[in-house]
């Protein structure tokens, strides 16, 4: 859930111990300023209705943490002050997501796993600074971070929002009004309904596809098994998949420009999601499945960039060969993209998850034998 900002020009400055310090402000149709409404507004909704189990100081921290990092590489490359929003909303999207074993609604300050928020929150923007290909990032940075550390840290100590909010409620109707009027809001602007829409209709007919088929997952939030059309309407109905769709596939940076180019990225990154999730027979091995999903198609998508330069660059084909096979970024791109989706499958045989998600173990206990 990130959108770089167009450069521009220092539009304020700072005069401190005598020197004038060049500040740079997103401009007010900054799309970033939007998505930090809306995201914000949901978080808020999470607190004070949802029983999200996120504390405040989880939030905040993960929100400085990138903060301080945006502003330092900004201050390193521009020697000004950078106001750091895409950061911020990478923070804030990280901990809008993410969750820590052992944190309960309420818990207002609590910082317990902080170390995870903000591993994630740091592995994002590493993702965004080092693994750039053709000057552009290849992957949303709070779906890169989120989908290293819930597959490499795991569900004993780490766990993503639950697909269901709760019955419908006050606040669960808010949330839904926040979501829908704030896609509009946010989306217009930047002309993604084609990827919205190709994604709903391919996903939707895929994961019904998957539910016609037999398939069931188990939840912590319900005692039975979710089959049948309650399986295609807790999956494609949650809020989750809605704000997945609205506000983090939709970062312009890390999508193709164009409605035709737009709608085969949707479509590609639903078909992958739908293929990962086939197998998994828990509601984390779904929601992972889900997240990570973008993250495959970001790769593969970087990955057809660079072929495509290696196949009609100006320099002679062994010098464009041996620059994109020597490129720590396109090697690094080229493990994730491969690895992502062999991790997440092995979810779907995970005892620890499998216990979890039945009600068999609790969170953070020893993986059963």
């Amino acid at each position: 859930m990130t959108a770089d900002a167009v450069a521009v020009a220092p539009n304020r400055t700072l005069r401190l111990l005598g020197r004038e310090i060049p500040v740079i402000l997103p401009r007010r149709d900054d799309p970033r300023l939007r998505l930090a409404v809306v995201i914000g507004a949901l978080q808020v909704l999470g607190q004070v209705g949802l029983g999200f189990r996120v504390s405040i100081a989880q939030i905040l921290v993960t929100i400085a943490v990138c903060a301080a990092i945006e502003v330092g590489v900004g201050w390193r490359r521009q020697h000004a002050l950078v106001w750091p929003a895409s950061a911020m909303l990478t923070g804030n999207s990280t901990a809008f997501i993410l969750r820590a074993s052992g944190t309960a609604h309420g818990d207002w300050w609590s910082l317990n796993g902080i170390e995870w928020f903000v591993l994630a929150a740091v592995l994002g923007l590493l993702s965004k600074y080092l693994l750039r290909l053709g000057g552009r990032h290849v992957f949303n940075p709070s779906n890169a971070g989120l989908v290293l550390v819930l597959l490499l840290v795991g569900p004993l100590h780490v766990y993503p929002q639950w697909l269901w909010w709760g019955p419908m409620s006050p606040a669960v109707a808010a949330a839904l009004v926040v979501i829908a009027a704030g896609g509009v809001w946010v989306l217009r602007p930047l002309r993604m309904w084609p990827m919205a829409a190709a994604f709903g209709l391919t996903f939707g007919v895929a994961v019904g596809a998957i539910a016609a088929g037999g398939q069931c997952f188990d939840a912590i939030w319900r005692p039975d098994s979710i089959c049948g059309s309650d399986y295609w309407l807790t999956v494609c109905a949650s809020p989750e998949v809605l704000v997945f769709v609205l506000f983090m596939m939709s970062d312009p940076r890390t999508s193709p420009g164009g409605p035709w180019p737009r709608a085969l990225f949707g479509a590609a990154t639903a078909a992958v999601a739908a293929g990962l999730i086939f197998a998994q027979p828990s509601e984390y091995g779904i929601k992972v499945a889900l997240l990570a999903a973008l993250t495959v198609v970001c790769a593969v998508r970087a990955l057809a960039r660079a072929g495509g330069q290696l196949v009609g660059g100006r320099r002679g084909f062994p010098e464009r060969a041996a620059g994109l096979l020597t490129s720590p970024a396109l090697i690094a791109v080229t493990l994730i993209g491969f690895t992502v989706p062999g991790l997440v499958l092995r979810l779907a045989s995970d005892q620890a998850v499998l216990a979890i998600d039945r009600g068999e173990a609790p969170r953070g206990a020893q993986s059963p034998q």
